[in-house]
């Protein structure tokens, strides 16, 4: 017999009230009051909550005739249980006559019944003034005070109002590293002395794990690699016999990384390159691209204009945030930097900004906190809407199909004491109010409504000031030099993550901002590194150094990797003797977007991700090898590799060499020169032919 009952009303309403918890089993007691054998028959039954349910005995000759007295019984109890539950539930009203529920996500607090109108919360408290209906319990509660476009003409401003006062903030979770201290600067330290301190920290981690570093990289090896992380392509055979197959010395090494970073005919390869890397950091392969609000050129400008000059970082990042003005440069007020945003608004939704400058600035991923709590750390849904509050007077306007990012004096939810936050909603559906604090740290300066303090800024000087920008900017300049970052993830260096070299990464990021935030001064105390001149090549000891497989980075090698798809375009580029320009490089910019979204597409997630098959699938394959652009670099012409090589005095040993040198950077083993020379002896084979499929193999290797 089932002896459950399948009340769906009843369900429900202990459901809401009961904030999802299950109702005490009561069957077992009930079934032992109606049977006379029982030790407990016909006493009173105490709940939970201390309530009295006496059953009296009802005599029946069949027992079949327990089924509908039993369901009314259980349908009794739980009745009784649900309004016990309302009464216990029922918030009781502060001195000041409103409900006040604490913030319990990150210690801010909200009146239960200030509610917004763009946000659904139907589990909200209703207004304890309002008189309730037993048989409306649950009817949605009306707000305060709602201002939603018209109001008064006495309102101080077109926000919504709060009239309850708030309690104080109670401690809550701050990250430790958030704000600087004025007492921890560190000495400027020359670059001999930085790299001295990289290559014994490594060596600290190579002792204790009983390994062997790899051997040094060819000169010929390094030169390609520093060629391609600093100006994003490989090095031509000119370049390559400038340094020979000796062993370069350290001084030889750091005039060619300052030939590279500061001379002036790498000025233009430079400059486009890092503005590449960092478009896409900041916005995406896709981003600009009639997907958003922003101009993908305008972006671009501001980077070249702002790498070519060598812009301190610190303050790149602050005029990206605080930035105010026009997309595109056709305007009067253009202003290329509001493109970061532009990118990630829509219609005026901040919430992917908020994300963008918490993992890129910062390395606290938040974006999963948006929801709910983060799973593995410390950081609540609150810290993601409290960082989200600095730019709740943002807003972006369309002036003749030209958009214009700017502040109001206003925005956001103002309360009666005068402080200004946003509303959201925790998973259990009451809406909470967050004010702004970088992440858990109060700001100093007011976010009063009535302040003539923008907020954008605050966040803007906070970000630019806070020790985890040169934390996360480190770690994403390793990342791109030595194929991985100290972190899992360059976009999440949360508490809650390991590092692999804490000491490394706190000394690298305190001489970076005693560098000042000197970009190219970074990247040569990473090129001119140890772990950067290692082999690729597996020592006897060093197999266990693995991180593809998972494993923590030891960089007791150079960890090979598949070049980016840009890296991939500018190298055939040159191949086929197009060298850019400055006079063509927004056309160049142009063909080389063209040709990279045949691989980036966007996902359309909260985060904005993007697919990339630029990962040696077969598609990336058909392009490479059949593309106009291998076409190109593979024709015999005058202004190619190959047709300069062919139409040479060179003997076939020499052009092979040469071939080889140009494409990979290497000399042809003893082995491939013997199996060469037997393809052009073969009888009826043409020499040019063979030539050119060695080239196409090459490039396609």
């Amino acid at each position: 017999m089932n002896h459950e009952t399948n009340d769906p009303l009843i369900d429900a309403l202990l459901e809401e009230v009961m904030g999802g918890q299950s109702p005490p089993d009561l069957s077992s007691m009930i079934l032992a009051q109606l049977d006379p054998e029982s030790d407990s028959y016909d006493e009173g039954l105490t709940t939970t909550h201390g309530t009295s349910i006496s059953i009296k005995r009802r005599h029946t000759s069949r027992r079949q005739s327990f089924i509908v007295p039993l369901s009314m019984a259980l349908s009794i109890a739980a009745f009784v249980l649900a309004t016990i539950a309302i009464v216990l539930n029922t918030p009781q009203n502060d001195q000041h006559g409103g409900t006040i529920a604490e913030n319990s996500d990150s210690g801010n607090s909200v009146p239960d019944n200030a509610v917004n109108p763009s946000v659904p919360s139907p589990n909200i408290p209703k207004d304890p003034t309002q008189n309730p209906s037993p048989s409306q319990p649950f009817e949605t509660p009306k707000p305060a005070v709602v201002a939603d476009g018209d109001l008064p003409s006495n309102s101080p401003d077109p926000i919504q109002s709060i009239q309850q006062p708030l309690p104080p903030l109670p401690d809550h979770w701050q990250h430790p590293q958030a704000l600087a201290a004025s007492s921890t600067s560190v000495a400027s330290a020359e670059t001999p002395e930085i790299l001295t301190q990289i290559k014994r920290e490594l060596d600290k981690q190579w002792k204790e794990n009983g390994i062997t570093p790899s051997e040094p990289a060819t000169s010929l090896e390094w030169v390609r690699r520093v060629y391609l992380r600093l100006i994003g392509r490989v090095p031509t055979k000119v370049e390559l016999d400038r340094f020979g197959t000796v062993a370069l010395s350290d001084e030889q090494r750091s005039n060619i990384v300052d030939t590279l970073l500061y001379g002036d005919q790498y000025k233009t390869a430079f400059t486009q390159h890092w503005t590449t890397i960092w478009t896409n950091t900041l916005i995406g392969r896709q981003g600009g691209l009639d997907s958003d609000h922003a101009n993908r050129e305008g972006l671009q400008q501001y980077l070249r204009e702002s790498l070519s000059a060598n812009k301190p970082y610190d303050q790149m990042v602050y005029e990206l945030i605080a930035a105010e003005g026009a997309a595109t440069d056709t305007s009067e007020d253009f202003n290329g930097a509001v493109n970061f945003l532009l990118a990630s608004l829509t219609k005026n939704d901040t919430t992917l900004a908020t994300s963008r400058i918490s993992s890129i600035f910062l390395g606290q991923k938040l974006q999963c906190a948006q929801c709910h709590h983060h799973p593995t750390s410390d950081i609540a849904q609150g810290h993601f809407w409290e960082l989200d509050a600095f730019l709740s007077q943002l807003t972006t306007t369309n002036v003749d199909g030209e958009f214009i990012l700017t502040d109001t004096t206003t925005g956001g939810i103002r309360t009666a004491d005068g402080r200004t936050g946003v509303y959201y909603e925790r998973p259990d559906g009451v809406a909470r109010i967050a004010f702004p604090s970088f992440l858990g740290h109060t700001p100093t300066e007011p976010n009063h409504s009535s302040s003539t303090s923008n907020r954008r800024t605050q966040l803007a000087r906070l970000t630019s000031q806070s020790p985890l920008l040169a934390r996360t900017l480190v770690n994403r300049m390793w990342d791109h030099f030595l194929g991985y970052g100290f972190t899992i993830s360059v976009d999440d260096m949360g508490p809650h993550l390991p590092v692999s070299h804490p000491q490394l990464l706190e000394m690298l990021s305190q001489q970076t901002e005693s560098a000042n935030y000197d970009l190219k001064q970074i990247m040569k105390w990473l090129v001119l590194s140890d772990p950067f001149s290692r082999s690729s090549k597996y020592s006897a000891s060093n197999d266990m150094d693995s991180p593809e497989l998972g494993d923590q980075p030891l960089f007791s090698r150079y960890y090979s990797r598949q070049l980016e798809p840009e890296e991939v375009y500018q190298s055939l580029l040159v191949l086929t003797g197009k060298q850019p320009s400055v006079a063509s490089l927004g056309q160049q910019q142009l063909a080389q977007r063209t040709w990279l979204g045949q691989f980036s597409k966007p996902m359309e997630t909260d985060d904005a991700d993007e697919s990339n098959s630029f990962n040696g699938d077969v598609h990336q394959s058909l392009v490479l090898m059949n593309g106009e652009l291998m076409k190109e670099a593979t024709a015999v012409t005058d202004a190619t590799v190959l047709g300069k090589v062919l139409r040479s005095n060179m003997s076939n040993a020499k052009k092979i060499e040469h071939l080889f040198l140009a494409a990979v950077a290497r000399n042809p083993s003893a082995s491939e020169k013997k199996l060469i020379a037997e393809l052009i002896a073969m009888p009826g084979s043409s020499s040019e032919q063979v030539f050119q499929d060695i080239w196409w193999a090459l490039l396609n290797s």
